[in-house]
């Protein structure tokens, strides 16, 4: 499918010559993402669909998303890492978000330990792209933080079957920026 892309990128070089080599490159590599991401996310739900369980899914990515787009975390090295890992994930937070009841002091404990980690490490470098200006540092720590309240507001708003899985995946977004910084 890389071969589809650069074949793709390079038609759109030929009849739009304006481009430069650099832009190229980030259309590229941004059409990669794209891909990966949707070759990932289609089977996750296509396999909690079956399970029924693809609202829980829907959730997870709802709240797991948005703070990993800005706040990043652990990348795998590879594609099929990278898909194995994030649907061990997934699971994790669908099947956890599902069979556990948290109270409202796990809540509210998941949620201030979660936004405080975010406030005080966020944005993790990922191993493709490093974060090369402060502006664009505190660019993505401005957006973590904001993205993170106002998922956190959107908890308390969400029907009770599914704040769990909410809670849990704003939990997990952060665990894994923790880990990203580690690694």
């Amino acid at each position: 499918m890389n071969n589809f892309i650069t074949c793709l990128v390079k038609k759109i070089s030929e009849s739009n010559p304006e481009f430069s080599e650099l832009e190229l490159k980030k259309m590229e590599y941004g059409l990669v993402c794209t891909f990966d991401e949707i070759t990932k996310l289609i089977p996750y739900f296509i396999i909690f669909w079956i399970f029924s369980l693809q609202n829980y899914y829907i959730i997870a990515l709802l709240f797991f998303c948005p703070i990993r787009l800005f706040s990043g975390g652990y990348h795998a090295k590879t594609y099929w890492g990278c898909f194995f890992i994030s649907f061990i994930v997934f699971y994790i937070i669908v099947t956890a978000g599902k069979y556990i009841i948290l109270n409202n002091i796990s809540v509210t404990f998941l949620l201030g330990i979660s936004f405080t980690l975010i406030c005080i490490f966020s944005p993790v470098d990922n191993i493709n792209k490093k974060i090369k200006s402060e502006h664009r540092r505190k660019q993505l720590k401005y957006y973590s933080i904001l993205t993170t309240i106002s998922l956190i507001i959107i908890c308390y708003f969400i029907p009770n079957q599914f704040l769990s899985t909410a809670v849990i995946s704003i939990s997990t977004a952060t665990l894994m920026m923790l880990i990203g910084k580690l690694i």
